[in-house]
This record gives C-alpha cells, sequence and structure tokens, in this order.
C-alpha cells in the first residue's frame, strides 16, 4: 500500500489490518461535523466550534520532561479578536502542515486558560486554500505513527478496488429496503453533507445498522444450520428406570417451583430421544438451576453412565461438590471434585475411578478437560455460567463421551422472546420462579453525597454479624484513583470501618488469589470484600446480607441485578445500596430507580433492553470466540427478530445454500462455523 512502510505495516498488523479487506471494515469510532460556523458568542469553555479566521506563525517546543512530546501554540485572528490555538502534544502527521500566515478553518474544543482567557485545545486545522473541508469527517482509532489523512485515503482507494468483491450475506431478492454491505461501508467512511450526524455519531445510522443486520442474518443462519445438524447428531438415550431421581425429588426439604418441574420434564423428554440434547437452562440468580442439573446429573447415573459438571472458579465447583454431597449424598452414587489444586494420588486415583466408571458423578474447572483425563461412559456434561468458558471448552468437555448430552446454565438476565432469537440453535427452558422463602432484598439509591450513610448502614450489619461487598469501578491506577480497589480499602480501614477485617480482589489476580480471597470472605476472616464486578459470579456467602454498588451508573440494570444477587442467599434480610457518582446525570439517575422496581432478572432483562438495546446486552458477554463484530451497534430488538425471520424464510428456500444468490451467505456462514461456533457462546 503506498504510504505505508515497514513500521506502519507492523503497526497496522498489530490492530489486525493487514489487507485492504481489514482497511474498510476498521469503522471511524467518531466524526467530526465541519459543517456549520461558530460566532464570538459560541466561544465558552467546553463548547467544540468551528471558526474561521487568520493563523498567525506557529511555534513547537519540546514538552518539559518528555523530548518526545511536543507543545506548540499560536493566534487565530477571529474577527479581529486574537484566541490562542494549543496543541499539548502535537500528533506527529500535523507536524509540519500547520500553515502560519492562512485562512484556515479550526475545530476544537474551548477552554479557560490560565491568564482568565480562553483557548482552543488541540484543535483540527483545513487549510482553506484546498477549498471546503469534508462537511463530516471521519475518525479512526489507529497506531501514532499512522496519521488520519493518510489512513483515508488508503480507505478510499480500498473501496473503489473491492467494489465488485465486496459481498453481503442477504441475498438480494430479500434485502428490501436494506442497503447492501458497500453501500453501507462508502456510508460510513464517507458520510454524505445531508447525513444525520447524531445518528451516526450514536453508532444508529442506516450504514451502522445495514452492516448489524447483515452479520445478524449470516448469524441466524449458522444458528438453522447448527439446529438442523443437532437434531442429526447421535446421543446416549436416558430412558431406563427412574429410582434414584424420583427419590432425590422426594427427599427435598421443599418443594419445587413450577418452571424447575417444567424443565425437569423438558430435560426428561430430550434425554429419553436417541439423539444428543443441546438444552440452555436461563434462570434468575437463585431460582433453583443446580437443583434441576442434579436431577440431570443422578438421570445419567440411574441409567448407567457417568455426569460431568464444570465450573469456572475452583470454589464454585468445590460448591456444587458439596451441594451434591447435601442433597444426593444417601442415593449411593460416588462422586468427585477435580480441580487444579488436587494433586499427587489423589488426582491419580480420581483420574483411575473416572477411566473405570466407578466414579459417576465428577464436579471440576478446566481440570476435567485436561488430556489426561478420560471417562469410561460419559453421558451428560452440564457447564455452569456458560458463558465464561470458550467454544472449544465447550468442545473438550463434550469430547469425554461423544455422544454426550450437553445442559448449559446461566443467570445472564435477557428477555425470553430475545432468547427465541439468540438461541435459535439450542432448546432452552426458563425458571422464571423463585423458590418460596427466599430472603427479600432492599433496594436503595443514593447519591455519592450520602455515602456516609451508607456507610453507616455497612457498619451496622458488620457489627450485627453481617458481611458486606463494596463494589468500584476501578483497580489501582485507572482512570478514577478515589473510586479503585485499593484507595478505597485503604479510606475504609482509616474511617468508617475502622476495626473491620477488609480484603480486596479484582481481575488483575490469578485465579488462585482469587480464590483464596473469596474462601477466606466466605469463612468469615474478612468482614467486607472491597472488590470490582469480577464477583458477579461468585459462591454462596449466606452471611453477606449488604452489597454497596459505587457509581452504579456505569452498569447495565442486568449487571446490577447479578451483583445485587450475591446477597440474600441466607435467612436474615439483605440490602443492595446502590450508590450514583455526583456527577451522574438525570436520565442515569431514572435508570437506576428501576431497580427499586425490578426485583426479577424478567423484569431486570425487559427495562435493560428498553433502556440500552439488545446490543449492549450482547456486547457485555462476547468472549471472543463469537464471531459477531457489529451486532454491539443494534439498539432495536426487533432487528434482531426481523433478522431471524429473515434467515429462516431463506433457509427453507435453499437449505444447503448451494443456490448462486446463497454465495455471500454461504461464505459467512462458513466463516462463522469454521470456529466451532455455537450460540452457548453468548449466554
Amino acid at each position: 500500500m503506498a504510504g505505508i512502510g515497514p513500521k506502519r505495516a507492523a503497526a497496522l498488523e498489530a490492530r489486525a489490518i493487514v489487507i485492504a479487506g481489514d482497511l474498510v471494515f476498521h469503522l471511524p469510532v467518531r466524526y467530526q461535523d465541519w459543517r456549520g460556523r461558530s460566532t464570538a458568542k459560541d466561544l465558552r469553555a467546553g463548547n467544540v466550534v468551528v471558526i474561521e479566521g487568520d493563523l498567525g506563525k506557529i511555534s513547537e517546543r519540546p514538552m518539559r520532561g518528555s523530548r518526545w512530546r511536543r507543545l506548540a501554540s499560536g493566534w487565530l485572528d477571529f474577527d479581529g479578536r486574537q484566541i490562542r490555538v494549543v496543541w499539548f502534544n502535537l500528533p506527529a502527521y500535523m507536524r509540519g502542515y500547520l500553515p502560519g500566515g492562512e485562512r484556515v478553518l479550526v475545530r476544537g474544543r474551548v477552554a479557560a486558560a490560565a491568564d482568565g482567557g480562553i483557548e482552543i485545545v488541540q484543535p483540527e486545522v483545513h487549510r482553506l486554500s484546498d477549498g471546503e473541508p469534508k462537511a463530516i469527517r471521519p475518525v479512526y482509532r489507529l497506531p501514532s505513527i499512522v496519521g488520519q489523512r493518510l489512513f483515508a485515503n488508503l480507505v478510499s482507494r480500498a473501496l473503489v478496488e473491492l467494489a465488485d468483491s465486496i459481498r453481503g450475506a442477504i441475498p438480494d431478492e430479500v434485502r428490501a429496503d436494506v442497503p447492501t454491505v458497500r453501500e453501507a461501508l462508502c456510508y460510513l467512511h464517507d458520510p454524505p453533507d445531508d447525513a444525520d450526524f447524531n445518528a451516526l455519531a450514536n453508532g444508529e445510522s442506516l450504514g451502522h445498522l445495514a452492516l448489524a443486520f447483515d452479520e445478524l442474518f449470516a448469524f441466524e443462519l449458522a444458528l438453522s444450520i447448527e439446529r438442523l445438524r443437532g437434531a442429526r447428531r447421535v446421543g446416549i438415550a436416558l430412558d431406563g428406570l427412574q429410582s434414584r431421581s424420583a427419590k432425590m425429588i422426594d427427599e427435598l426439604p421443599f418443594s419445587l417451583t413450577g418452571s424447575q418441574s417444567r424443565a425437569i420434564d423438558e430435560i426428561r423428554a430430550d434425554l429419553a430421544r436417541p439423539n444428543q440434547m443441546n438444552r440452555m437452562l436461563m434462570g434468575d440468580v437463585g431460582s433453583g438451576k443446580t437443583i434441576v442439573a442434579f436431577w440431570a446429573m443422578i438421570r445419567a447415573i440411574e441409567c448407567g453412565h457417568q455426569a460431568a459438571m464444570m465450573a469456572p472458579t475452583e470454589l464454585l465447583a468445590e460448591q456444587h461438590w458439596r451441594g451434591f454431597a447435601r442433597v444426593c449424598g444417601r442415593l449411593g452414587i460416588r462422586h468427585a471434585l477435580l480441580t487444579g489444586s488436587v494433586t499427587g494420588s489423589a488426582r491419580i486415583q480420581i483420574l483411575r475411578g473416572l477411566a473405570s466408571g466407578e466414579i459417576t458423578a465428577v464436579f471440576g474447572t478446566h481440570a476435567l478437560i485436561q488430556e489426561r483425563v478420560r471417562m469410561k461412559g460419559l453421558a451428560l456434561g452440564v457447564i455452569d455460567e456458560q458463558h465464561r468458558f470458550g467454544v472449544f471448552d465447550r468442545a473438550k468437555l463434550k469430547a469425554l463421551g461423544p455422544k454426550a448430552n450437553l445442559l448449559m446454565m446461566t443467570a445472564t438476565p435477557i428477555p425470553r422472546s430475545l432468547a427465541m432469537s439468540l438461541f435459535a440453535n439450542l432448546e432452552v427452558s426458563f425458571l422464571d420462579e423463585l423458590p418460596a422463602g427466599r430472603t427479600p432484598i432492599a433496594t436503595e439509591i443514593y447519591n455519592e453525597d450520602s455515602i456516609a450513610q451508607v456507610h453507616e448502614s455497612l457498619r451496622a450489619e458488620i457489627d450485627s454479624g453481617g458481611r458486606a461487598y463494596y463494589v468500584v469501578p476501578f483497580i489501582e491506577g485507572d482512570d478514577d484513583e478515589a473510586k479503585s480497589v485499593s484507595a478505597t480499602a485503604a479510606r475504609l480501614k482509616k474511617g468508617a470501618l475502622r476495626g473491620a477485617r477488609i480484603g480486596t480482589m479484582h481481575g488483575r489476580m490469578v485465579a488462585s488469589e482469587k480464590d483464596r480471597v473469596m474462601r477466606e470472605f466466605r469463612d468469615g476472616a474478612i468482614d467486607v470484600l472491597v472488590c470490582t464486578t469480577v464477583v458477579e459470579v461468585g459462591i454462596d456467602v449466606p452471611e453477606a446480607t449488604i452489597i454497596v454498588i459505587v457509581a452504579a451508573e456505569r452498569y447495565g440494570l442486568a449487571q446490577l441485578h447479578q451483583l445485587r444477587g450475591r446477597v440474600g442467599r441466607g435467612e436474615r434480610a439483605s440490602r443492595c445500596c446502590i450508590v450514583a457518582s455526583s456527577d451522574a446525570d438525570e436520565a442515569a439517575l431514572e435508570r437506576l430507580a428501576k431497580m427499586r422496581e425490578c426485583t426479577t432478572g424478567a423484569a431486570v432483562a425487559e427495562a435493560d433492553l428498553a433502556l440500552r438495546g439488545p446490543g449492549d446486552l450482547l456486547g457485555a458477554r462476547q468472549t471472543g470466540a463469537l464471531p459477531l463484530k457489529f451486532v454491539h451497534l443494534v439498539r432495536d430488538h426487533r432487528t434482531i427478530e426481523r433478522a431471524r425471520k429473515l434467515a429462516d424464510e431463506w433457509i427453507g428456500r435453499d437449505p444447503s445454500l448451494a443456490s448462486r444468490e446463497s454465495d455471500g451467505a454461504r461464505v459467512a456462514v462458513r466463516k462463522m462455523l469454521a470456529l466451532g461456533f455455537s450460540l452457548g457462546d453468548v449466554g
């Protein structure tokens, strides 16, 4: 590519930009609107302005303490008024370009200057001798050595060169009013003068939605094909006597909810068929998914086979192992726990027991899918918090029993209507009732200015024997130090919670360290756990009676609901204190207030869908294995439903995608299926 030497090529390759096709699919991250002209009254601190004037000589010098950073400044004559323009770190592509002594357009943010006046900081400059600027200019996320203008020129050339080879998945016959992929890309890289700037800036333009819709169409086609494939896969039919599984239900110290009974009936019917079960069990935190999974495991065992449950952490695997022993201990089932911590002779004995079939139920982490693990007759694999595992992890678990049935579980709140589209390749069971006697959680909304009141409640809970989660958004050294784990823990130790035992946990800690801290919190060695949202998926701590979530406006309602579910697991009343930042706007406060109204995952999911759209919900759960690049742009759930309907219609016309009209769809679907694609990757 012209203008791209070895260094620039290497920098672009690090961003996965290697060939012309990569260029055109590297979308702008934002846009600049050059269409208007600002007036003198617009020159107020905080405003972004576009003004025309004569630019004086620009001086450059190294910044103090950093010879690689350049400070540049000069004066712009605007209607007889001298306005300072300043670049605190002059971009490399602008060095030598700044046209002192010319008539220019300047676009930038107005800031208060040290002398009490105003200045325009980090402005873009356009020579009027070059003609009028592009009305709406795209801005890309790029390596520092690749300039915006150079990259825009490369994209423009690539769009011309690839004109005939940019194909979308949607056949022209059913496209209707949806722009082609090439039309969408041209629109996004070179918006027309009359484009809706707000729609572009918010990722809601026709171009954005056309790319998302094309991707969704291929996505739903892949699901349909996967569903057809799954229906043909031979599985282990579990249709023996139901002695142990019936006994387990009879001996429970509580009655199953109606939705638990329905889920068990659906799973029973699936397992009795000679085809592999591929079912998702969706349910709110505390809705009883684990009991349903235990029943399914016992069903496999009483039919003469083995069952395995894989969890994302050692503590969660241990919790399931202990729970199984408590619920099913009298059924005479030999079960084991296999994690990375199980070593030496204990590990050897478990591996032998699994290989011989003597151990019929095993609980574990990734250790279950290590090379040396062999199971004599795995008939059921259960994956808890399945979104925490990649597609290849699931494939490895099934490889332990090539004909094994699969049950995946998730507590991610997704509306039923949306789930039916997102999990179209799976059967889905919903647990939409909470067991009787579940401790209610009081949800309280606070402003950051009232944090002292929150700390009083926290102190009272700890003094009465409770434990607390204290969730903050940052780790040490991040954007806002005051709201970081380390700073918050230090502040609480010296102030409001002096004398309390405070621990910390965050995502940069290794798994063994996180497990150690959670174990100490569970066992009572820690009273207050200051942490990031890494505790979304955790263990049962019945003594945890209060959770404080700081800067709560940063999170979606679904995430807040999962955090709230960390408490209310014991007999004592629990509370969730949601704390909004002092600069949170009115819309954010109104959104947070919905957490008081929405007490179930279903209600929260519907509210989150209405407020943020399914794209945000999906984007929050993508693990990297899911081949979706643009779906996070979707705001209207009807777009997903429409894509599903269109895909169903097309697969009905061309089930094998063999026709010429399906060429684009076939290529797009192959890319997805080549990744071992399964919609278990979304939950």
